[in-house]
């Protein structure tokens, strides 16, 4: 079900301001330091952000089927590791459709979580049509703060399912970056 676009804009806009002001609160009260994801952790997200399903799950891809659907935990595994600052940029790219023209985003992103850690997701009800996935997304600052649930979109290209550009752009927004969705 998609909302009219006037309703659509509302809610992101609503969502991003709620998240905006959790993060200003939440980073004018927090240090530097306190790193709780080990290089460990880093590698297993990383390894398997764009997880769409078991291999082996006999669909035939190669007669025009429709990707396998992506779990809600892969999903938000990428949106765990998009908001990694220990997860390199180039790495980080390949989460976002087109991703290579949000690169200066990513380093500044990286930049500003070095201080700022622990931001949470929580990713339920995916939807799937053809290439396209949508699902209910919550972000939680460190200090507890949750934005409104928000519908971010996903597209499988490339073997993997690829946060959109307009999803990318309000994370972005939430730690004052500005962008514009392609």
């Amino acid at each position: 079900m998609h909302l009219p676009a006037r309703r659509l804009r509302l809610s992101r806009v609503a969502a991003a301001s709620a998240a905006a002001v959790a993060l200003a609160v939440g980073s004018t009260a927090c240090g530097s330091g306190d790193d709780s994801s080990g290089s460990a952790e880093t590698s297993a997200v990383t390894s398997s952000v764009a997880s769409t399903g078991a291999a082996g799950d006999g669909h035939d891809h190669e007669h025009g089927e429709s990707a396998d659907a992506p779990t809600a935990e892969s999903l938000q595994a990428g949106l765990d590791t998009f908001v990694n600052p220990d997860v390199p940029v180039d790495d980080k790219v390949a989460l976002v459709v087109d991703g290579e023209q949000r690169r200066g985003h990513f380093e500044q992103l990286n930049a500003a979580l070095q201080t700022y850690r622990g931001i949470t997701f929580q990713v339920t009800g995916v939807a799937v049509d053809g290439d396209t996935a949508t699902a209910q997304t919550t972000i939680t600052s460190p200090r507890g703060y949750s934005a409104p649930p928000d519908e971010f979109t996903w597209q499988h290209q490339d073997d993997s399912w690829k946060l959109s550009d307009a999803d990318a752009c309000v994370l972005f927004g939430f730690a004052q970056i500005p962008c514009n969705a392609a």
